[in-house]
C-alpha cells in the first residue's frame, strides 16, 4: 500500500482533482426538476439547486435523489481514489474538488457534497456527525444542524483518531461550508453586520 501511495503522485492527484471538480459542476437539482416538471427551479422555487428546494417544490422523493447525486459527485470519485490507492490527503483533496465545483458553478452551499466528501475521508467521523444531523431534522432545525454538524467535523476526527493531520480535510470542508453559507445568495453580498453574520451562520438566510 505504501508502495501505491507513493507511485499516486501529485500529477495524478491534480487529474482527479480536476474531474471531481467537473463532476461537482453537474446541476443535480435543476436536472432532476427539469426531467420531472418541465419547469426550471426558479419558475417554482426560491432558485436554489440544493436537495432541500427540490423537495419542497417537487417532492421529497426527488428531494432525495439530489441529495444522493449532489453527495455522490464527492463520494464517488474521493473513494475511487481511495480505492486504487491514495492516501487520506489526495482523498480529502479530491472530495473538496467536488464540492467546489458546486459551489462554484452550480452555485449551491455545497452541504450534500461535502457529506459525500467527508464519508469518502472518514466514515466513522460522519456517521457521527450525522447523528447531529438527523436529530436537527427530527427537531425542524435543519439549518441549525447543519451547522453544528459541520463544525464539529474536525473535532470529531480529532477525538476519533488524535491525529491532526487527518482533521485537516474536515477542517477544510467546514471552513467552505460556513463560506458558502456566510456569503448568501449569489448577489446578496457578505455580511455587513454581527446580526447578518449570525443569521446567515445559525438560519442559512441573507438578512
Amino acid at each position: 500500500m505504501l508502495r501505491e501511495r507513493r507511485r499516486w503522485g501529485a500529477g495524478r492527484t491534480l487529474l482527479w482533482m480536476g474531474g471531481a471538480f467537473a463532476a461537482g459542476c453537474i446541476p443535480s437539482g435543476r436536472l432532476v426538476t427539469r426531467a420531472l416538471t418541465g419547469r426550471t427551479l426558479e419558475d417554482i422555487g426560491d432558485g436554489k439547486p440544493g436537495s432541500a428546494n427540490v423537495a419542497r417544490s417537487v417532492g421529497w422523493k426527488p428531494g432525495a435523489a439530489v441529495l444522493a447525486l449532489d453527495a455522490g459527485k464527492a463520494y464517488v470519485p474521493a473513494t475511487a481514489a481511495r480505492l486504487t490507492g491514495a492516501g487520506h490527503g489526495a482523498v480529502a483533496a479530491i472530495g473538496i474538488s467536488a464540492m467546489l465545483g458546486h459551489i462554484a458553478v452550480v452555485k449551491g452551499r455545497g452541504g450534500a457534497s461535502a457529506l459525500g466528501a467527508a464519508y469518502a475521508m472518514d466514515p466513522g467521523m460522519t456517521a457521527i456527525a450525522s447523528v447531529e444531523l438527523l436529530g436537527g431534522f427530527a427537531l425542524h432545525g435543519n439549518a441549525q444542524a447543519a451547522a453544528v454538524a459541520a463544525v464539529s467535523l474536525p473535532l470529531i476526527s480529532l477525538a476519533l483518531h488524535r491525529q491532526p493531520r487527518r482533521a485537516l480535510g474536515p477542517l477544510v470542508v467546514t471552513t467552505i461550508l460556513l463560506a458558502a453559507r456566510l456569503k448568501g445568495s449569489p448577489g446578496a453580498g457578505w455580511p455587513d453586520s454581527p446580526a447578518v453574520l449570525w443569521r446567515r451562520f445559525w438560519v442559512d438566510r441573507d438578512d
